[in-house]
């Protein structure tokens, strides 16, 4: 009888909530996605529209020759490896947000050093990016991980250039 009791009492006892240790695998999405990987892209493809929108908006303002060959080179390579984003989470099932107008139509409406402005902006938001790429390398996704290799390189260029810059410009 003791045993019949004990055995309904741990029967109507509720089973403890799984948690999460380190060896556990992070949460993953219906796509096969960790929430880690999500965020990155949708990240990722934020920050490259950032950089090819303020510098189309600060490009007739810029003075400095060698600025503005760095705003010509934001465009080109973000609009490229943006476009390679978007395919990857497409891929992924991953929707990447239009991009917005306000971030452009403010810096177009910057007056006075829009070549410092401009540099300082950059060199903040590529320390961001290359952290960022840096974690994504690490990916257990290998498309990931693929890309932010690939892309890195580039970054830590532009990431270089607009430190160079800033102790001129600035």
């Amino acid at each position: 009888m003791i045993a019949s009791c004990l055995c309904s009492f741990l029967l109507a006892q509720p089973s403890p909530t799984p948690t999460l240790t380190p060896e556990q695998p992070p949460a993953v999405s219906p796509s096969g996605l960790s929430h880690h990987d999500r965020a990155f892209l949708k990240k990722a493809a934020g920050g490259g529209e950032k950089e090819i929108a303020i510098s189309r908006a600060v490009m007739d303002n810029l003075v400095n020759a060698q600025v503005k060959d760095l705003a010509q080179m934001m465009i080109t390579d973000h609009t490229a490896a943006n476009a390679e984003l978007v395919t990857l989470a497409g891929n992924k099932g991953v929707d990447i947000p239009p991009e917005t107008t306000a971030i452009a139509d403010e810096w177009a409406k910057k007056t006075g050093d829009v070549d410092g402005a401009y540099v300082k902006e950059m060199v903040s938001d590529h320390l961001g990016a290359v952290k960022l790429f840096e974690g994504a390398s690490k990916s257990a996704d290998p498309d990931i991980a693929a890309f932010a290799v690939k892309t890195l390189p580039t970054l830590q260029h532009h990431l270089m250039m607009a430190q160079d810059l800033a102790k001129t410009v600035n």
